[in-house]
């Protein structure tokens, strides 16, 4: 089925023969067309199907009207990258005919109602009518329906990223861009390895098929908790690489999120999905306090969203926080956080395996590292972001350099150590 169903017009007579409602203006297509021979269906603007189809009709042969939309552009494009995606035009308003498998189409870009002023823009609504003839008027679904599929499909080594628009309740395309290896993330011993293995045996067809037996939603929920910087993102990314699936981010602080909005978003996520919850404990807190006021998701509303997942068909859904213990512990319950991962500060082994990760053939260099970075902080504890920002600097040293130059971690801490200070000092004086 389509995510959100495009808005379907009968065609209706008066009396008199001519049409008493319609999306467009009926005079206007009858020049064009003959409407007593065709069905059409209207694609409202702001739609996740009005966006696919107007990007389809943009790449059709001999299309004149079409308008650069650098919003369009889906992440990084490499050399000899020819993917159509990463294309960033759309149709511009007109009427256009194209061919679909076999089918004669035809379509409607236009301006839609009256400017809206919203602060000091206007906003302009466009909507996307298709036009078939009377004999194939199931085309017009079945387009739309194939459009939403293609787009739900993940390329080997790419991530498709959406996110949930709470207002118009639909999954908005945000960007197609490279995945992150798996072997990247670096975990301690273990940890990594038991994650994998459980998504592994949760998406396997035995499992699916065991669930379907015994009238069991085929969901399964993750908890990432630990330190701000310690790679739960990055976990998050590399899993919906490596098991090419759709990474569909959730904003529960979105002020405009009801219980009803949160429930389309699970009912209408794409296929082969893992939804995600970043930073869950910032809207409700320990004793389902709510710590937004301007927030009208409900706790309940919430606890029924997760219970109550989608298509239930392989759906994963991740939760991150920094802080467990502030979490309900109804939120977090088997069932909803089926398995917790817990992310600290960078081990010894994470620090060896993310040096020998960046200095590819000097193992026996890595304990040295550890050595030399331990003695700099000197107690201090350290994130895998903190080290990798390290690396990136001096992505052009070498492993000796980078070996004595361990002193620039513990610089940058202090750097950002003081930056927080000043702000807290800032808040505090102008409170």
């Amino acid at each position: 089925m389509v995510s959100e169903a495009p808005r379907a017009f009968v065609r209706m007579k008066t009396l008199h023969g001519h049409f008493s409602q319609s999306p467009f203006d009926a005079a206007e297509v009858e020049q064009l067309l003959d409407l007593s021979q065709h069905v059409f269906l209207e694609l409202r603007h702001k739609t996740r199907v009005y966006s696919l189809a107007c990007g389809y009709i943009a790449r059709q042969p001999d299309v004149q009207s079409l308008r650069y939309s650098p919003e369009l552009l889906s992440g990084s494009v490499e050399e000899n990258d020819l993917r159509t995606e990463a294309t960033p035009t759309t149709i511009g308003l007109g009427f256009f005919e194209f061919q679909w498998k076999g089918h004669e189409l035809s379509a409607l870009h236009q301006m839609f109602g009256s400017p809206v002023g919203a602060g000091n823009a206007v906003d302009v609504f466009t909507n996307l009518v298709l036009f078939a003839k009377i004999g194939e008027a199931e085309a017009l679904p079945l387009f739309c329906n194939e459009l939403v599929q293609q787009s739900e499909q993940v390329q080997a080594g790419f991530i498709n990223v959406f996110e949930w628009h709470p207002t118009q309740q639909y999954w908005q395309a945000r960007v197609v861009c490279p995945a992150r290896p798996m072997a990247s993330i670096i975990l301690d011993a273990g940890v990594k390895e038991k994650l994998l293995a459980d998504l592994d045996e949760f998406l396997a067809p035995e499992t699916q098929k065991w669930y379907k037996e015994h009238g069991i939603q085929h969901k399964r929920g993750y908890l990432f908790y630990g330190v701000p910087g310690s790679g739960k993102t990055s976990l998050v990314q590399a899993i919906a690489g490596h098991f090419q699936h759709n990474l569909c981010y959730v904003h529960l602080t979105h002020p405009n999120l009801t219980d009803e909005s949160l429930r389309a978003a699970m009912n209408q996520a794409p296929r082969h999905s893992l939804l995600v919850f970043e930073d869950i404990d910032a809207i409700f807190g320990r004793d389902r306090e709510k710590l937004l006021a301007d927030s009208v998701l409900t706790f309940p509303g919430l606890l029924n969203a997760l219970d109550g997942v989608g298509k239930a068909d392989g759906q994963i859904f991740v939760m991150t926080t920094n802080h467990r213990d502030r979490l309900n512990p109804a939120l977090i319950r088997n069932g909803r956080a089926d398995l917790h991962v817990e992310f600290s500060y960078a081990s010894d082994s994470q620090i060896a395996g993310m040096f020998a990760r960046f200095y590819p053939g000097t193992e026996q260099r890595c304990q040295d590292f550890v050595t030399n970075l331990r003695h700099c902080l000197a107690g201090r504890p350290v994130t895998t972001a903190a080290l990798q920002h390290f690396f990136i600097l001096h992505r052009r040293s070498s492993a000796l350099q980078a070996l004595d130059s361990v002193q620039d971690v513990v610089e940058e801490l202090e750097q950002r150590a003081d930056e927080q200070r000043m702000m807290l000092e800032e808040t505090g004086n102008k409170a």
